[in-house]
């Protein structure tokens, strides 16, 4: 016997890291993490409603103020910026270099700001600014980042489109240059903006008079305010798919609109309480992605910590196994020899139950099959039935309901106008018979199409994409190649249930906005394909015990010889392809065509 193993305790895989909830940008927020930022924007929300009736109340000048808040600032949009930088070197999404512009963007011009605000280094400011350069500054600081907010909106909507994997083995080179382009982007935008705001210091309006704004400032600072508001409408329009770093880009979003609301639209001009409570606003804004992310970076080192002491365990415990192995093969070579002679009187035994289960298998596929011949002669007797009470409630109770109906306006037009009871009587029972009519013939054409029988497989499938567009409000398009397909028996009717019975798990699980049913009919083969934009469903999930809607396709398929196959991903749509081969020619076409497409 070899000796007990006395290994330490595994540490927990509770915690273990997985690939797509390494990073805030692909993380989902918890509970925890949405309360906390509800929780930020409702005390947010209570400080602004606490200075807005006092942001015009002047104050001091605070000449330390402007250099600790800008510079501030200009650090923590650095270094949120650089973290974006790196995780877009790992995960390599657009929407990350975007949104990292646009903090390198809020940092530069937060820099060249505090360089031009006007008595703090000189009397109107360095770079050659005038009396109005800050205050453009600050309208083109805060429109631009609003700006990169929304294209990254709209670029994470775009990712999720068309999902890639984590290239986390790309060479660094390979971000380096999208990396430089976007600090020379950044860069080349401020420096553009400032030579605008004090080059061109003349051609752009007046908006301050001294410390106190201009009535003209009313009008940009309202664009400025509406851009913000409109990237965090774009952020919260996908919130079924937002990430943490979502969460907290809107909540800054909302600290930004707190902020040039107090800052440039309640307030009177420079120094009054606006003014202060406005930047302190800003300062706030600037370090909440920034102390997420440094949260997030605690917690992947922990990961790390946990990952790697795994390591070390794994290691030591492969050691202990490999000599415990050992052993376990001198002892397992010495049982060899005596364990040939009874494995040889197995293995005849074996023989004669591996014979006696392939002659087991051999009946149940021969009974398997006579199952299937019973399926079959019972759908084809289930079909004729079927047909045969369509045309029957078609034919006779449609017909008979009809008439009434039009005995029944017959009477409204001459039933006497001084007896509205009678007269109200008779509309009732008009309106239930042209119920009645319409009921017969939807029960009718549920059961059996008769167009099926009477105008052909390809006007039965045009009928059916219509009768479920109506029904559903679904976007259901079809496309048929050739135009005028018909097929004979059996395969019309398997064909056309096919598709009946899959448009319909569409209608009652899929939830999607639009569908497409594609047949093309080759000289050996029928290819059916339908497939949705819906949910999807994940195929490994057992099914219920009452839900036999893929069975009973399959079923259909299997009866005339063909192959379903079903690709479906949670979130993005399933698809129905059946194939079904044609051992001799049950295909007529009407008139030549080159395939058409209905929707």
């Amino acid at each position: 016997m070899t000796a007990a193993l006395h290994l330490p305790p595994a540490p927990p895989d509770d915690d273990e890291p997985d690939a797509s909830r390494l990073f805030m940008s692909s993380l989902p927020p918890r509970r925890r993490e949405r309360r906390l930022a509800l929780a930020t924007v409702i005390v947010s929300a209570m400080f602004f409603a606490a200075l807005a009736p006092f942001a015009g109340v002047p104050l001091a000048p605070g000449w330390a103020f402007i250099p600790v808040y800008q510079s501030a600032i200009v650090v923590n949009d650095m270094v949120t910026a650089g973290l974006l930088l790196g995780q877009y070197a790992i995960l390599r999404e657009k929407s990350l270099l975007v949104l990292a512009g646009g903090y390198l963007f809020t940092g530069f011009m937060a820099g060249t700001h505090m360089l031009t605000f006007p008595g703090l280094f000189a009397p109107t400011g360095l770079l050659g600014a005038g009396d109005q350069t800050t205050a453009w500054l600050y309208l083109f600081w805060h429109g631009g980042f609003p700006l990169a907010v929304a294209a990254y909106a709209l670029l994470r909507v775009a990712s999720r489109a068309r999902p890639a994997p984590i290239p986390v083995s790309a060479p660094k080179r390979r971000a380096a240059i999208p990396v430089t382009l976007c600090i020379a982007a950044a860069g080349g935008a401020t420096v553009a903006l400032a030579l605008l705001a004090t080059a061109g210091h003349d051609l752009l309006p007046r908006i301050m008079n001294g410390n106190r704004m201009a009535a003209t400032m009313t009008n940009a600072i309202t664009v400025v305010w509406g851009l913000n508001l409109v990237a965090l409408m774009l952020m919260w329009r996908q919130r079924r798919h937002h990430s943490v770093l979502d969460l907290w880009v809107m909540t800054v979003l909302v600290a930004w609109l707190f902020d040039i609301a107090l800052s440039s639209m309640l307030n009177h001009g420079r120094y009054d309480l606006g003014f202060y409570a406005g930047r302190a606003y800003g300062l706030v804004a600037s370090g909440v992605v920034l102390f997420a992310m440094l949260f997030e970076n605690g917690r992947l080192h922990a990961q790390t910590v946990r990952a790697l002491a795994g390591a070390r365990y794994q290691h030591l415990l492969v050691v202990q196994k490999s000599a415990q192995l050992n052993d376990a093969n001198e002892r397992l070579e010495q049982r060899v020899a005596a364990r040939t002679a009874q494995l040889s009187a197995s293995n005849r035994d074996l023989r004669r139950e591996v014979e006696e289960r392939v002659r087991a298998e051999r009946a149940l596929q021969a009974s398997r099959e006579e199952l299937r011949e019973i399926a079959a002669i019972s759908a084809t007797a289930r079909e004729a039935e079927q047909r045969r009470i369509a045309r029957e409630l078609h034919d006779e109770l449609a017909q008979t309901l009809a008439t009434l109906k039009n005995d029944l306006e017959w009477l409204i037009d001459h039933v006497p106008q001084d007896d509205a009871p009678l007269a109200r009587k008779i509309a009732t029972m008009h309106t239930l018979s042209r119920g009645a009519v319409a009921a017969t013939r939807r029960i009718a054409s549920d059961l059996r199409p008769l167009m099926l029988d009477d105008l052909g497989f390809a006007a039965a499938m045009q009928w059916l994409v219509e009768d479920f567009r109506h029904r559903h409000a679904i976007v259901c398009t079809l496309h048929v190649d050739p135009p005028e397909l018909q097929l004979d028996e059996p395969y019309a009717t398997a064909v056309f249930r096919i598709a009946q019975e899959a448009l319909a798990n569409v209608a009652r699980h899929a939830a999607a906005s639009h569908a497409n049913v594609e047949l093309v009919c080759g000289d050996d083969a029928i290819a059916l394909t339908i497939r949705d934009d819906g949910a999807g469903f994940d195929p490994g999930v057992p099914r219920k015990s009452s839900s036999f809607g893929l069975v009973g396709l399959r079923e259909r398929a299997y009866l005339v010889g063909g192959t379903l196959q079903i690709t479906t991903t949670l979130g993005e749509g399933t698809t129905v392809e059946v194939d079904i081969p044609l051992p001799h020619a049950p295909v007529a076409i009407a008139h030549g065509g080159d395939g058409i497409s209905r929707g």
